[in-house]
């Protein structure tokens, strides 16, 4: 038991010091900015490999799924500033999965945020992109947009 307290010791401090590093400085005198976890969600039937927000790394998600954001970190505005974009960079699967289409890269706006969160990427098909800050994750009612169905299932889970 001891040994379990001093590992998950260990990783809370390094995730800590994760988002203290770098640009990611949380000398920020004026709180103008904050760090925020990174997660996915893909809407899609392919597989998401892996994707950047501003260049820190987000985790991978499997088809019509989606995660807590566990991933650090991001600065953004504490206030939302209209036209704020962040720069996303990502691997879908193509075809079967044996081809990648790593590395694409967009520009894709933030929606409005009225107080400080994680950042959720939102994957859909036909490359279209969403970033909304919540508080409440991809599966919660209280999120922002609603969680990704797999057209193939039904209720119960039971594929069709």
């Amino acid at each position: 038991m001891m040994r379990l307290t001093v590992i998950i010791t260990n990783l809370a401090m390094a995730a800590l010091t994760a988002c203290a590093s770098s640009d990611l400085s949380t000398k920020d005198k004026n709180k103008d900015y904050f760090n925020a976890s990174i997660g996915p969600v893909n809407h899609t039937s392919q597989y998401l490999y892996g994707f950047q927000v501003n260049g820190a790394f987000g985790a991978n998600a499997g088809a019509y799924g989606g995660d807590i954001a566990g991933t650090c970190c991001v600065r953004l505005p504490r206030l939302y500033r209209p036209g704020l974009t962040v720069d996303i960079d990502y691997d879908l699967t193509l075809d079967d999965g044996s081809k990648h289409n790593w590395k694409t890269r967009k520009a894709v706006p933030v929606d409005p945020y009225t107080e400080p969160g994680d950042v959720y990427v939102h994957f859909f098909p036909n490359d279209q992109i969403r970033v909304v800050v919540s508080r409440a994750g991809p599966g919660s009612s209280q999120h922002p947009i609603p969680r990704p169905v797999d057209p193939g299932e039904r209720r119960g889970g039971v594929r069709q």
